[in-house]
């Protein structure tokens, strides 16, 4: 039952490249051609964003698995405001999760602006809990054959810059679908096989996104100002609705 790993093709440039005024634009000169790479807007948290990169977020935590942690989840000040406190399962005694979360089960799946055509995505975000180690995000709802029962989607690590706003980039290829629900670390990764890498249907809509704080134990408090896709193609249109 086939799924269509994410693949790059290279392809001739058209004459006109259709932009919308908030997709940024960026030239990357490969080897021997220069071709124009567009960054595509994905999420924004501002007042004044364009619908499609707007969602609605709620706040998801371990005590649906009898875990103890809290957080509180928030769009304000033109920034997702995720604060709260990762604690130990008393029935694992290993730390368990928090996730500000959009688009949470089949019915309330959001729709996602299409980054299939990119090699990533970049998340803007500040860190204020000094450099925690359990950030992570995700997105979709893929499942591989053989999976964890309750891990669903692409994952991966996220390392926000800590104390100031910055901007990290995440390549598709350090996403996997084959990930461990216990501690939300890759069993399988996207380079050891391709049928665990981001696939060209949820890329296009991925429906529903998470950002976690999992697996290590502590207080967190992070603040995300936007995310987009990277190193797209420059045929990539975004269109507002």
């Amino acid at each position: 039952m086939g799924r269509s790993p994410l693949s790059w093709t290279p392809q001739v440039l058209p004459t006109v490249v259709r932009t919308c005024s908030w997709v940024r634009r960026s030239w990357a000169r490969p080897a021997n051609l220069a071709s124009l790479s567009t960054d595509v807007p994905l999420v924004s948290f501002t007042s004044d964003a364009p619908k499609p990169l707007t969602h609605k977020w709620e706040a998801l935590n371990d005590p649906v698995m009898g875990g103890q942690s809290t957080s509180r989840v928030e769009v304000e000040n033109n920034v997702l405001n995720f604060t709260g406190k990762c604690a130990i399962v008393p029935s694992l005694k290993a730390p368990g999760f928090i996730t500000a979360v959009t688009g949470r089960g089949l019915i309330s799946g959001e729709k996602f602006v299409d980054v299939s055509s990119c090699n990533g995505l970049t998340i803007t975000a500040k860190d204020f809990a000094h450099g925690y180690k359990g950030y992570r995000i995700s997105f979709g709802s893929a499942k591989p054959p053989g999976g964890k029962f309750f891990a669903q989607g692409y994952k991966a690590n996220l390392y926000p810059t800590v104390g100031s706003m910055g901007t990290v980039s995440i390549p598709f290829t350090n996403f996997t679908d084959f990930w461990d629900d216990g501690t939300g670390d890759p069993i399988h990764t996207c380079a050891e096989k391709e049928e665990y890498c981001p696939d060209q249907k949820t890329l296009t809509n991925m429906k529903t996104m998470s950002i976690w704080a999992e697996g290590v134990e502590g207080q967190i408090h992070l603040e995300v100002q936007s995310i987009a896709g990277y190193g797209c193609s420059a045929e990539a249109v975004v269109e507002s609705n």
